[in-house]
């Protein structure tokens, strides 16, 4: 099944599949359209999927703007008019592409048929340590840090740091870790990660996606992984939604990369299901 490379005014996408339903799938913070790459096939047997690398990361070489979470909404919006996609839109998005997808969705009603969020953030808390860690003071000290290891270092941490906190050690495939750490071999594309983090997190403390969950008239699926630990699933006990969520035993905070069978159960039943209902409601409007 061959995937299609696209550009659009410095944002990278790609397009795999040909069927009348479209899958979009957004990535999580400092990850790329690669993460995808062990669910994607199975997604393209019966609909068009478009992964996005939104601005910030991947080969997407336009900057990011503030409002950043508004920012990605119009990318994802640009993407889907460039493709000339006007309707049966189902959002797929992880961590921070969650938190996109869940935004797109209030914004483009009339568009989406189904969102699924994985382990999205904001839904209680940011925790202290994601604060800490994007804070001006480890910045400086992260530059600092950078300019005195030899090249390379900053980005064999990020990959270590990848593999252990994103999916349970050792379920992360080479090529998928080979993906995530190559954007990063410049160390300026490192220490960018923090002001961009900081902003994110700011509006993810703002942005009452709880609240927006817990009330979209958009069919929502809802998954986290019971090993998350970036974004622990106990945030799914005072999430006010009928119908809870899924979660998936021993799975970490990329279930796409970490269970991706798993992940596909879940997932491809909804998406078939949610796509025929809103068949119907055309047929009968």
């Amino acid at each position: 099944m061959a995937t299609t490379a696209a550009r659009i005014d410095g944002v990278n996408y790609t397009v795999t599949g040909d069927g009348e339903r479209v899958v979009v799938l957004l990535h999580g913070f400092a990850d790329n359209v690669c993460t995808w790459n062990r669910v994607l096939p199975r997604l393209a047997v019966d609909a068009t999927v478009i992964a996005i690398d939104l601005p910030g990361f991947g080969d997407s070489a336009r900057p990011w703007t503030r409002p950043l979470l508004s920012c990605y909404v119009d990318v994802v919006h640009e993407v889907l008019a460039a493709e000339g996609v006007s309707a049966g839109v189902s959002l797929m998005g992880n961590s921070m592409g969650a938190a996109v997808s869940l935004l797109f969705a209030d914004a483009y009603p009339e568009l989406v048929d189904g969102i699924v969020l994985i382990d999205m953030p904001g839904l209680h808390h940011i925790p202290r340590l994601w604060r800490m860690a994007m804070s001006r003071p480890a910045e400086i000290a992260l530059r600092a840090g950078l300019r005195a290891v030899p090249r390379g270092t900053a980005q064999f941490g990020i990959g270590w740091f990848y593999a252990h906190f994103a999916c349970r050690p050792g379920r992360l495939d080479p090529f998928a870790q080979a993906s995530f750490t190559l954007p990063y071999a410049a160390r300026e594309r490192v220490s960018a990660l923090l002001p961009l983090g900081r902003v994110l997190i700011r509006e993810l403390g703002r942005a009452q996606l709880a609240s927006l969950v817990a009330t979209i008239d958009v069919p929502t699926l809802i998954v986290f992984g019971a090993r998350d630990l970036i974004t622990p699933a106990r945030v799914l006990r005072r999430l006010g939604r009928p119908g809870g969520a899924v979660v998936l035993p021993g799975c970490g905070h990329c279930p796409q990369l970490d269970q991706p069978e798993a992940l596909l159960t879940e997932v491809l039943p909804f998406l078939r299901e949610t796509a025929q209902q809103s068949a119907a409601e055309v047929r009968t409007a």
